[in-house]
């Protein structure tokens, strides 16, 4: 007879937890609602960064092209006022003694010519001394080279600009422009004039109301800076001919104009840009660069835009899935919750479920199931109890029956239950294997029903043959319960609790560990409660001097961690004589 299966100790309460279907609704929701606004928003941002970008470097490609219009039109300008001081000159008054034909222009009127963009003007006759009036301070060496340059050309008709000189003054570079006009309404020339411009009061004005972020710079027809709007101070730390844009924008030559991404060497360091070139009418290269960062700061705030508001319709989003989700699995979870506490014993457990859908039907039929089977249970447990109290019952009854073929045993198998039961515990063995140690230690005597009650009843101690014949009680006890299945488990205490830690024991001779727990602590029982019970071969022991004397026994009788827990058991005031010894209470 096995003791009942524990009700907690459930297959559902084995398996493994499982994830919970929320995470499934809130999944399928999300992608439903995600995907498209996902899609959607990668689409976007594709398609307006592209507009941005193209747009970026559309604008700054007409910034070069605009500052490169400037440019032409303030040379024009420049032209225009050295043709109208050309004619101014032309009408000055002749020379005496020169037939009329040379001019002698006016040197106050020349030097009231000058101001912040004319530096120097020079009329040179064909013949004679060339006159000139200059700001003060004007290094008219560092230009005269390119001055006459000028002047021979607009002899022979034409106009000259040159390209810008960089001077350098004690205000740091200075770039001007030498610009030659024709005097005279005849196809031969009688002089020239020059004007040498300061290239800055033309330069800043058409730059310096640009974006300061820009980096702008201008090189003359041979490749050589003249200009700069450079608020970093990039050109003074790099070179300019590592430039990819400057080194496609000359080889292109002629009127060229570009813009690309390019990557420029900084400091050693490797920095992406926009950069734009132009071509203005005197073969000068306008340059317009700009950081990547920074000219793509728009296309980077709308990129950061749209993904601030697809994020919050995204949180948003799975904010309602997740409430739409929960609000569906509630009642899925109370089922499953119910069901659960139902399947660990809780037969009182119903589940409220508030939903007029199919739902709540599944929780009304799992109410109205779970009243039915708490009913059967109960009725079952019930007849279990009852069976279990009439199995009880028997064995008692035949332990006593056992005990009253000898009057000096009478009491000894309630006893040795009782002592085997407390030793059980104070093991602390598992409650089936106390069950097993409870029933066996009522059985433990079961087979002296077959020894004749001359030998049960003898008042004298047994002789060698009748000894030998009491010694087939465990066997006969084997082969009674034997025939009864249930009672595998409960056979070892009974047929082995006369063997002996040493081997010396029966009926098999077992020894050591080979002697089943359930015997070995059947067996300290039964011989405790022969010591401390009156036989006609011995008065009762007192219980510490029984305890004594197992333990001197241990070893060679009886295992002695087993042993040791019976004193513990004692000392702990668990029994103090046979009357008052606790039985066993739950079955």
């Amino acid at each position: 007879m096995t003791a009942p299966p524990n009700p907690q100790q459930s297959d559902a309460a084995r398996r493994p937890p499982t994830r919970k279907i929320v995470y499934w609704f809130l999944l399928v929701l999300a992608a439903m609602g995600l995907l498209p606004l996902g899609i959607s928003a990668y689409k976007l941002i594709s398609y307006s960064r592209e507009a941005l970008v193209t747009s970026q470097q559309e604008a700054q490609l007409q910034t070069a092209a605009a500052v490169a219009r400037q440019l032409n039109a303030a040379i024009e300008g420049i032209k225009a006022q050295m043709s109208r001081l050309s004619e101014a000159i032309a009408a000055s008054p002749k020379g005496p003694g020169t037939g009329g034909s040379r001019i002698v222009p006016d040197r106050a009127l020349m030097e009231r010519l000058l101001g912040s963009d004319l530096l120097l003007v020079r009329y040179t006759p064909k013949d004679g001394e060339s006159v000139e009036a200059r700001q003060p301070g004007f290094p008219r060496s560092a230009v005269e080279a390119i001055v006459r340059e000028g002047v021979k050309e607009a002899m022979q008709g034409g106009q000259d600009v040159s390209d810008p000189v960089v001077l350098e003054t004690d205000e740091g570079q200075h770039s001007v422009l030498v610009v030659s006009v024709p005097i005279g309404s005849g196809a031969v020339p009688v002089g020239a004039l020059t004007g040498v411009i300061d290239f800055a009061s033309y330069w800043d004005p058409v730059v310096g109301g640009r974006r300061a972020s820009y980096l702008i710079y201008a090189l003359d027809s041979q490749g050589r800076l003249f200009a700069r709007q450079d608020e970093e101070g990039v050109l003074k730390r790099a070179d300019l001919r590592t430039f990819g844009v400057v080194q496609d924008c000359l080889k292109a030559g002629g009127h060229s104009a570009l813009t690309s991404e390019y990557v420029l060497t900084i400091d050693n360091r490797a920095v992406p840009y926009i950069a734009s070139c132009d071509t203005t009418a005197q073969g000068w290269k306008i340059f317009v660069q700009l950081e990547k960062k920074q000219a793509y700061a728009t296309v980077n705030q709308m990129i950061q835009a749209t993904l601030f508001w697809a994020g919050l319709a995204m949180a948003l989003a799975l904010l309602l899935a997740y409430l739409l989700a929960a609000m569906i699995t509630r009642p899925i979870k109370a089922l499953a919750a119910g069901t659960e506490a139902f399947a660990k014993g809780q037969l009182d457990q119903r589940v409220q479920v508030r939903a007029r859908n199919e739902l709540g039907a599944l929780a009304d039929t799992f109410n109205a199931m779970a009243d039915q089977l708490q009913n059967y249970i109960q009725r079952l447990s019930a007849a279990v109890n009852l069976n279990s109290e009439l199995f009880i019952g028997t064995v008692k009854a035949l332990a006593e029956a056992i005990d009253e073929k000898d009057p000096y045993t009478r009491g000894h198998s309630e006893r040795v239950n009782q002592y085997a039961v407390l030793l059980a515990k104070q093991m602390g063995l598992s409650k089936k294997e106390i069950y097993e140690v409870h029933i066996s230690s009522l059985f433990h005597d079961i087979g002296k029903i077959g020894i004749e009650d001359k030998i049960l009843r003898k008042p004298a101690a047994l002789t060698d043959e009748e000894y030998t014949v009491m010694k087939q009680h465990p066997n006969k006890g084997f082969q009674m319960l034997s025939k009864i299945k249930p009672m595998k488990d409960i056979i070892p205490g009974v047929r082995f609790h006369h063997e002996r830690w040493d081997g010396s024991g029966y009926p098999m001779g077992l020894k050591g560990e080979q002697i089943p727990l359930a015997a070995r602590i059947v067996a300290i029982a039964d011989a405790f409660d022969a010591m401390t019970t009156n036989r006609p071969y011995q008065k009762a022991m007192p219980f510490d001097k029984a305890i004594a004397r197992l333990f001197e026994l241990s070893d060679r009788a009886y295992d002695r961690r087993v042993v040791a827990a019976f004193a513990e058991s004692y000392k702990a005031g668990a029994f103090k004589e046979p009357a008052k010894a606790a039985a066993y209470q739950e079955l």
